[in-house]
């Protein structure tokens, strides 16, 4: 027996994206990544999903990567990262099948199919492993792909306090933790491209003061109207609650926070005709690619965002301000 064959398998490296400061997280765990050696792999600990990350690895680096949840939240995600032995074959394996769509990760995992440190196989290979025809799990990996999102909460129902901190801790999340990367990855993509494609450079100056005025705007909530909202729904259930605010006057600030809204839908609408709904060149390079869908990313988030604040938050806030006012 060889000295290596008695030895302990290497434990895996852990990087704990928490302690990193924000705007080195992403470069850090580049690093990482582009140290492993094919076949080899770390986890990354995180507050929340960093299932974006997913789609940045994905576009700068390709489907050289598996990415397999340990643990999914709500306080800690834990990720497993690896890169991908190259296929002998050349055929496609399980492994990049997982990278480039999460939900066929999920339904490999299911089956029992390793894409971790079994990433090199193909999928007539995996499938006999796992007891099963590769028809069959060819057939499941296209049904899979048709699969509708999961259903979204019923956030009607939620409280207004509860739902104010839930826009913070994941949309408001989301713009802060992601606005200084995407500024950056315009100017970035304009200083390359901009010659060529010139309204890259319009699209560098308006995304830095569209991000600029978003994240002037979520300031404006959390320091200001979510507070108010909080006062609201205390004094609805108890009307010994203290508010630091004129109540009967929550129409003001929700009016105006309403008409920046406007203009960032605005705004977001701008860019998809500055770039033609997103359509990249011929022979655009990654980071071009990734700059692309991140924005429209970010525009999905904000769409998102705004439902939620539009047609839930404020018109309830509103009426339960109306009713208070009545009483006093």
């Amino acid at each position: 027996m060889k000295k290596n064959e008695l030895e302990a398998p290497k434990e895996i490296e852990r990087l704990v994206v928490t302690t990193i400061e924000p705007k080195f997280k992403h470069p850090t765990i580049f690093k990482w990544f582009d140290v492993l050696k094919a076949g080899e792999s770390f986890i990354i600990e995180n507050d929340h999903d960093p299932k974006p990350l997913y789609y940045e690895l994905l576009a700068e680096r390709g489907d050289i990567f598996t990415w397999e949840y340990l643990e999914k939240g709500p306080e800690v995600y834990e990720v497993k990262i690896a890169k991908n032995p190259v296929s002998e074959t050349g055929e496609e394996t399980v492994g990049s099948i997982a990278a480039k769509d999460i939900r066929k990760a999920e339904l490999l995992k299911s089956k029992g199919i390793d894409f971790s440190c079994g990433g090199d196989k193909t999928v007539k290979e995996a499938s006999a492993d796992a007891g099963i025809s590769e028809d069959e799990l060819r057939s499941a990996l296209t049904e899979v792909s048709k699969t509708p999102p999961a259903p979204s909460f019923d956030y009607d129902k939620w409280e207004l306090d509860f739902l104010a901190d839930y826009i913070v801790y994941t949309h408001h999340r989301y713009v802060k933790e992601n606005a200084e990367n995407l500024n950056d990855m315009a100017i970035k993509v304009a200083e390359h491209h901009g010659d060529g494609h010139p309204e890259l450079n319009r699209l560098a100056t308006i995304t830095y003061h569209f991000l600029q005025d978003l994240l002037d705007h979520i300031v404006k909530e959390e320091e200001v109207l979510f507070p108010v909202i909080k006062q609201i729904v205390a004094k609805t259930k108890n009307a010994e609650s203290e508010t630091n605010y004129r109540i009967g006057s929550l129409n003001e600030p929700i009016s105006l926070l309403l008409k920046e809204h406007d203009i960032a839908n605005e705004d977001l609408n701008f860019f998809r005709k500055l770039t033609d709904n997103y359509t990249l060149p011929e022979g655009a390079c990654n980071s071009y690619r990734y700059l692309f869908q991140k924005m429209q990313e970010f525009e999905n988030d904000f769409k998102a965002h705004i439902h939620l604040e539009n047609n839930i938050l404020f018109p309830k806030a509103l009426q339960m301000d109306a009713e208070l006012a009545k009483l006093n």
